[in-house]
């Protein structure tokens, strides 16, 4: 785990403190389905996703912006590896995401405590 943090960078931070809020938020919803707690989780779960996203996006500018001044053999290889270190971070954001998911199905399982829930597709 922590050469995945090493090769993602400073974007691994930001997308694991908010996962880390999102799938907290999740459970909780999954032990206590209340249609009120379903609209955070959604949110938290669109800022995972971002921030993931922004951590990748901005590592691939900074791995193309160094592979140009390369010569051209080197650069293509160079890419590759920093695109790949790049994807750490959707990894670290799927985690959480996916963790989460569990809970919210598991919420959507369980009878509600306050208000009737709708189906969170439609």
């Amino acid at each position: 785990m922590s050469e995945a943090f090493r090769l993602g960078g400073w974007g691994m931070y930001p997308t694991l403190i908010a996962g880390l809020v999102l799938v907290f938020t999740a459970w909780k919803f999954a032990l206590k389905p209340e249609r009120a707690r379903l609209g955070l989780v959604k949110w938290l779960y669109v800022l995972v996703g971002l921030t993931g996203t922004l951590g990748f996006v901005t590592g691939t500018i900074k791995t193309f912006l160094a592979a140009g001044q390369l010569p051209p053999g080197e650069a293509v290889a160079t890419a590759m590896i920093g695109v790949g270190e790049s994807a750490n971070n959707l990894g670290m954001a799927l985690v959480p995401m996916v963790l989460a998911t569990i809970g919210i199905a598991v919420g959507h399982r369980r009878p509600a405590t306050g208000g009737s829930l709708v189906d969170p597709l439609t």
